[in-house]
């Protein structure tokens, strides 16, 4: 009771000007699954829209839920996550008894950890063939320099009937653009540098692709996955705001 009282405390010295103005909407969220209100704490709503209880944002409320719709099971599964932040991925692992996270840094090995944090390269992973049933990313594959290759490796760690579940931003362009890319002397930016934020990295990470809806064409070139975008918002979910589309690339089962 103490513990739940502090908390609300600490809610209402957080949101209590927030909750005052008006500026929530009452609604369920699937990240801490609980009655909730959602808090609009700055006009952009995919990074401003806040659950009350988790402080979740719209985009990790679409991937849990996409991921209950689809998955009903799912943590009974052997999860890998790369690149984990945020009240989803908080919620991944709490519930899922065999879930694998890692993040990447330059210095470190891929397979060898650092502060008890595994490290792993997307685009080259250690893991063995067939290892996981679900593997996630949360807004990582337009910072993947060579994104053909991370795809093709996430197919591989897959298990039979396995799916890539993850968030990327979508944009409306005709074709997916460009903004950087490999080279022998390192990276070649054909955009001016745009970089997001990292958890592990203050210099955050560099945006290689704004992809358009041609990558459902691009997953199915460099690799055996099928791929399906969900898209929508769902308001008694606090699912609004701007680029909140899912997508699950599917691993035949008979592979």
């Amino acid at each position: 009771m103490k513990r739940r009282l502090a908390k609300i405390h600490h809610l209402i010295e957080q949101h209590g000007p927030v909750i005052l103005k008006g500026r929530f909407d009452r609604g369920y969220c699937p990240v801490c699954r609980r009655s909730t209100l959602f808090l609009r704490k700055g006009e952009w709503l995919r990074d401003f829209y806040f659950c009350l209880w988790c402080e979740s944002i719209p985009r990790q409320r679409a991937l849990l839920e996409v991921l209950d719709e689809q998955y009903l099971d799912w943590p009974s599964f052997k999860i890998y996550e790369c690149a984990p932040a945020g009240a989803s991925s908080w919620a991944i692992q709490t519930r899922c008894k065999k879930y694998t996270s890692s993040h990447y840094w330059e210095d470190v090995k891929p397979g060898d950890s650092k502060n008890g944090t595994r490290c792993e390269d997307l685009e080259a992973l250690t893991f063995a063939d067939d290892s996981f049933d679900i593997v996630i990313t949360q807004d990582v594959f337009e910072h993947v320099l060579r994104a053909e290759r991370g795809f093709a490796e996430i197919a591989r760690v897959l298990r039979p009937g396995g799916a890539h579940v993850f968030t990327v931003p979508i944009y409306p362009h005709d074709k997916t653009l460009l903004r950087a890319k490999p080279s022998d002397n390192g990276i070649q930016h054909i955009e001016s540098p745009d970089y997001h934020g990292n958890p592990v990295d203050p210099n955050g990470s560099l945006v290689v692709r704004e992809w358009s809806r041609d990558i459902v064409d691009f997953i199915a070139k460099h690799s055996p996955l099928k791929t399906t975008i969900y898209s929508g918002k769902d308001y008694k979910h606090g699912i609004d705001g701007e680029f909140l589309d899912v997508v699950v690339s599917r691993k035949s089962s008979e592979q």
